[in-house]
């Protein structure tokens, strides 16, 4: 295979205007996997980022998330950019980071806080809270669809969770300023992005402290602790240190996938108005399968990063020891060998088994129970309120590799009375 000279998907530049369907759909029929050459990411703190392989078939992506022994998160870590040795030890605390067996230990800490039944005892609590979001912009007739509607349920639910609810506005600021203002330069927001994980860490550090020895059934706690299911860690838990690192993942990949997908639900129903009133017609009957679709069409986590340990060979293409492989989401979600006419939004379509925006294998989304509930919750109290809603103005696109976001999204709807 040749390889291409195509503009790198590495590069921020080329999700600007949101994401390239039809370049993926193009790589994609070309063949399994595609090379992209190194960029310059100026929103990351080490911003040159090395080339590597990226994949962009469903069946080839599953392949690649269920051997990590071959395919490691450790090593290089499991983000786009090339941290420096240093750095990849000290981020190896970070879940997603871990390959087997240190994944596996420190995930059954909490892992009892994720099942189906846990999840479903949350939902009350969860309702009241999207309740509250939308009671103060409903009757306004127009919000920021990002801002007022898509990112905060997801951080407070996140920081009762955890058991810190009165940290919840502080977590909220923390992760509006790591995501990024529409309005400032891309080295700034890599600066706040910076400062942003730093606060967190240390703020986890610190209620670890308040959490060690308490048994409270949170989130935390069990993570400190090790109490849940007579699961104990080496120390009776995560060192504090451990849940600073912890701290930072729940405040960052708990929340964004939650928001993100709430953001683009909004954006994707109202371009596809007949989904949206096949929606509003039975909430009961469509809400499961429409918060599936809006994962499957616009999955909230383009990227994520793998680093060969072995020399090894996918979809016919020989891997080098060391060299980067990227599993491209969005590319294997619209893979037309899994999906009739992928690049239709389509509330009534038969899912797979294997919902790829929550990745897959060793290390499928220990949250996946609760983002779903969650997207279910916010896009019922949406629609059964404010169903007209739809963009009123520019929609601005995060230019990153990783996270399918929007900066912003003004937005417009006849107000409640």
């Amino acid at each position: 295979m040749n390889k291409t000279v195509e503009p790198s998907l590495l590069d921020p530049d080329s999700y600007a205007a949101g994401c390239p369907h039809a370049r993926l759909a193009e790589l994609r029929d070309a063949g399994a996997l595609s090379w992209q050459p190194g960029a310059f990411d100026p929103n990351l703190s080490n911003p040159e980022v090395s080339g590597g392989w990226f994949v962009h078939r469903y069946d080839e992506v599953k392949s690649v998330l269920r051997d990590p022994a071959t395919y490691s998160s450790r090593r290089g870590t499991a983000v786009l950019m090339d941290p420096r040795p240093a750095s990849v030890e000290a981020m190896s605390n970070l879940l997603i980071n871990m390959d087997p067996p240190a994944h596996s230990k420190y995930r059954r800490l909490v892992s009892a806080m994720f099942t189906p039944r846990r999840v479903e005892a949350l939902r009350p609590r969860v309702e009241a809270i999207a309740k509250e979001v939308i009671d103060k912009i409903a009757g306004k007739g127009v919000a920021d669809g990002i801002y007022d509607i898509a990112a905060p349920m997801p951080m407070r639910v996140i920081a009762e969770l955890l058991g810190i609810p009165e940290r919840g506005e502080l977590l909220f600021e923390i992760s509006n300023r790591m995501i990024g203002a529409v309005d400032v330069e891309p080295e700034v927001r890599a600066e706040m992005a910076m400062m942003g994980g730093a606060e967190l860490h240390l703020l986890g550090q610190e209620m670890a402290r308040e959490k060690r020895g308490a048994d409270d059934g949170t989130l935390l706690a069990a993570f400190v602790n090790g109490t849940l299911e007579g699961v104990e860690g080496e120390q009776g838990g995560a060192t504090d240190e451990e849940a600073g690192w912890f701290l930072l993942l729940m405040a960052v990949g708990g929340n964004e996938t939650v928001r993100t997908a709430t953001a683009q639900a909004i954006r994707t129903l109202a371009e596809w108005e007949d989904q949206r009133d096949l929606l509003v017609s039975d909430l009961d009957r469509y809400i499961p399968a429409a918060a599936e679709e809006i994962l499957r069409f616009r999955p909230p986590i383009r990227n994520i990063r793998r680093t060969a340990n072995t020399g090894g060979e996918i979809g016919g293409q020989p891997i080098a020891e060391g060299e980067k492989v990227v599993c491209n989401f969005t590319a294997a979600t619209h893979d037309p060998q899994m999906f009739d006419n992928p690049e239709v939004f389509d509330i009534t379509r038969e899912q797979p088994k294997t919902q790829l925006a929550f990745g897959f294998g060793e290390h499928y989304c220990l949250g996946a129970n609760l983002a779903r509930m969650q997207l279910q919750v916010i896009l019922r109290e949406i629609y059964s309120r404010i169903p007209d809603i739809h963009p009123s103005g520019e929609i601005a696109h995060q230019p990153s590799p990783l996270i399918c976001g929007l900066l912003s999204m003004p937005v417009a709807f006849t107000p409640e009375r």
